[in-house]
């Protein structure tokens, strides 16, 4: 029996785990026409596969005709951009207009990719005096334009979609501006024929020997000479001691 009842109690306890935190953005935004650039958009810079991984996440989503900010630009920029819109905490509306400070910084998985600079990463959230909430960059001087309009899912304490205004757009493009490219080689001048080099010696010299060849090499070009010297004047004393003998052979 008591064997019976672990075995139960695994699989619950397995099966309501995997409910809890199984979500995938995707399926969510398919659900929501309004949604389907927003959706394609995280798709295509594979920020959809990193939110279904996270087990308390909150994404801000932004309707097709206010993504206009982001057209035609670089999709390092647009999932830099939109990694902005991905808090790593569960906010829902009820929790976001009842904050105790009527302020908060929220951090995004912008700042976890270590690509931020300086507030880059953060978000301001702040209760207004209407009692709405308005979301902006974090970067001093920002404004808070982007305005909480209404929830689109919500599975406490696992993801929260909320809808927003407007995109929240930072200055990132000077952090993806290409490098310069290497120069193109160009071609060398005719070297000089007798153009020394910072040696003091030719180009067209043969390369030298290591170190000290340079003083060994007239010792045994001396050497040799010497040797041609001797051999020489052996044969010629060998010579005038034959002629010697003959003569006084003679004699």
């Amino acid at each position: 029996m008591s064997s019976s009842l672990t075995i139960f109690f695994f699989f619950a306890s397995t099966f309501l785990y995997t409910s809890s935190n199984s979500f995938n953005i995707t399926n969510i935004l398919n659900e929501h026409d309004d949604f389907s650039t927003f959706n394609q958009l995280l798709s295509e810079t594979q920020l959809a596969s990193t939110i279904n991984k996270r087990q308390t996440i909150t994404v801000l989503v932004v309707s097709n005709g206010a993504l206009s900010s982001l057209s035609g630009q670089p999709t390092a920029v647009i999932k830099k951009i939109l990694s902005l819109h991905i808090v790593l905490d569960y906010y829902d509306q009820k929790k976001l207009k009842n904050l105790s400070k009527k302020s908060v910084l929220l951090t995004t998985l912008f700042q976890s990719s270590g690509l931020a600079r300086g507030q880059q990463g953060f978000l301001n959230a702040t209760v207004t005096k209407d009692g709405d909430v308005a979301f902006g960059s974090a970067v001093p001087g920002s404004s808070l334009d982007a305005q909480l309009q209404d929830t689109v899912a919500a599975l406490p304490f696992n993801i929260s979609v909320l809808h927003i205004s407007s995109a929240i757009m930072i200055d990132v493009k000077a952090d993806n501006a290409p490098t310069a490219s290497p120069l193109s080689p160009v071609s060398s001048p005719p070297r000089p024929a007798e153009s020394p080099d910072d040696d003091g010696h030719d180009f067209d010299e043969p390369p030298s020997s290591a170190p000290g060849a340079a003083a060994d090499g007239p010792s045994e070009n001396a050497g040799s000479a010497n040797g041609v010297s001797r051999i020489d004047s052996q044969s010629a004393f060998a010579f005038k001691l034959l002629m010697s003998s003959i003569w006084w052979f003679m004699a």
